[in-house]
């Protein structure tokens, strides 16, 4: 049992290695789609850019000093999932469908929390005061960035009689699901 999590981890983090070398191509691709996604929704004052390295600035009105920022790397929960799930000793057809509905929650939850912060400054920009609130977002925000991708593995990923079959299954002899 040991070596079956040994060997887990270690496709773990293979994947997220290869995921780091394709990071650079794949984020800038990822934020702008954000940018595309949530700018209807935002107020016609801020503008939301991509950054050349995927990061996302967002500017108010004609200030020189962008009022939201989303680092590519904050992103970096998306290669931890495509890891988890690719890792996962499940067949193939239902691992990816399963990370395709994953990555649709990832991004549901990058964009709400996109939105968010713009709603957050957009808010404290109307009342002229200071807000401790943006801390708090991004706190909330940063957390979630690593957050979102476990559990949307742990909910996604494998079902108790998925497991239990898998078990019963490699006990008889038979050979891993993963390689159906």
């Amino acid at each position: 049992m040991t070596r079956l999590w040994l060997f887990f981890f270690a496709k773990v983090a293979t994947f997220v290695l290869v995921f780091a070398l394709v990071a650079p191509i794949v984020l800038p691709f990822y934020s702008g789609l954000q940018i595309g996604l949530v700018r209807p929704f935002v107020s016609s004052d801020f503008a939301p850019r991509l950054q050349p390295d995927g990061s996302i600035y967002v500017y108010y009105k004609n200030y020189q000093k962008p009022a939201v920022e989303r680092d590519a790397t904050s992103f970096s929960g998306l290669g931890l999932m495509v890891a988890l799930f690719l890792a996962t000793p499940l067949p193939w057809r239902r691992r990816l469908r399963r990370l395709g509905v994953g990555a649709l929650v990832l991004l549901s939850f990058h964009l709400i929390a996109l939105w968010g912060l713009i709603a957050i400054w957009d808010a404290m920009f109307r009342s002229g005061g200071i807000s401790f609130s943006m801390r708090w977002a991004y706190m909330l925000i940063a957390s979630g960035d690593w957050l979102a991708p476990l559990a949307s593995w742990g909910l996604l990923g494998f079902s108790r009689r998925e497991i239990g079959a898998q078990h019963t299954h490699q006990e008889k002899g038979g050979g891993s699901y993963a390689s159906v």
